[in-house]
């Protein structure tokens, strides 16, 4: 058990927080939480926070909903004598917008980190954001972690044979490399660019790779719409690949995204609980634990 130091699972994360405390060997703080006619969100902490107080919140949709409640929860820690709050934001949302791309627009990551500091919170973990290098830039201190491991154990546990694994956008190698370790297959690139007016995005796999009957995992940090995924999926099926393993670390799957997913050819799909979605089979609490008891140690 951890000394001096509370937890409180937020209501955007109870179950992945409450996993954590019992890793930890402590029992969340007690506290109540309830929604006005209005939508309004109501905190009330039933005890004094000791010391130090680990927040497990994470803000996936509707994002701004758990981001208001992260910020409230912290600022009333804060005022019960809170002297250091740790927020455990599984999916950090607004991290795609790490910086201006097109003149006139709000780095909306800088804003999110900025509140939260004004908020109480002086230190944050997360699991493998959208852009970690960027995390770097801002005063507050943010720790991230890389679960990739994690679902290529759990392929490996389903049985299911990967010969290559593929994962697209700029952490894409990192990615790939990672999870293509724990199979012993290969890693490969697939560069995605995304239409910063419309949206719309391109994909394409690194030249000389023939897929042809090979089983492939392809792996990326967020599936929200699904177009990313399911474009790399058809180009890999267009190709000859004999099965099609489609996993995440994020899995927000709005507007039927897995259906399109699976349409494209996905023989499977796999996410961990950093946001609770039907796919969720791969637990990060445990390594979220592990590192919280290295910082508190």
């Amino acid at each position: 058990m951890l000394e001096g130091v509370s937890l409180v699972a937020g209501p955007a994360s109870r179950e992945l927080g409450e996993r954590i405390a019992e890793s930890l060997g402590l029992e969340p703080m007690g506290a109540m939480h309830k929604l006005f006619p209005d939508g309004e969100s109501y905190f009330r902490f039933l005890e004094k926070p000791r010391p130090s107080v680990i927040l497990v919140q994470g803000t996936h949709p509707p994002q701004d909903k758990h981001l208001l409640q992260l910020l409230l929860m912290s600022k009333g820690l804060r005022e019960l004598g809170a002297n250091r709050i740790v927020a455990v934001v599984p999916y950090l949302a607004y991290a795609r917008q790490d910086r201006a791309f097109l003149e006139g627009e709000t780095v909306s990551l800088r804003v999110v980190l900025q509140l939260m500091k004004s908020a109480g919170v002086d230190e944050i973990i997360t699991v493998n954001p959208h852009a970690p290098w960027a995390l770097k830039e801002h005063q507050i201190r943010a720790h991230s972690i890389s679960v990739a491991r994690s679902l290529s154990l759990e392929v490996r546990r389903h049985g299911w044979q990967v010969s290559c694994v593929v994962s697209p956008g700029k952490k894409g190698m990192e990615l790939a490399t990672e999870a293509a370790e724990e199979l012993g297959a290969e890693p490969v690139r697939a560069e995605s660019w995304r239409d910063p007016a419309t949206g719309e995005v391109r994909v394409e796999v690194e030249a000389g790779h023939i897929f042809s009957n090979k089983r492939v995992m392809v792996i990326d940090d967020v599936v929200s719409t699904g177009g990313t995924m399911s474009r790399l999926i058809r180009m890999l099926k267009s190709a000859n690949a004999s099965k099609i393993y489609a996993c995440c670390i994020h899995g927000l799957f709005i507007e039927g995204s897995d259906k399109k997913i699976l349409e494209a050819g996905a023989d499977a799909i796999l996410a961990t609980n950093t946001v609770p979605n039907k796919y969720a089979e791969v637990d990060v609490s445990g390594e979220l634990a592990a590192y919280l008891a290295r910082m508190f140690t």
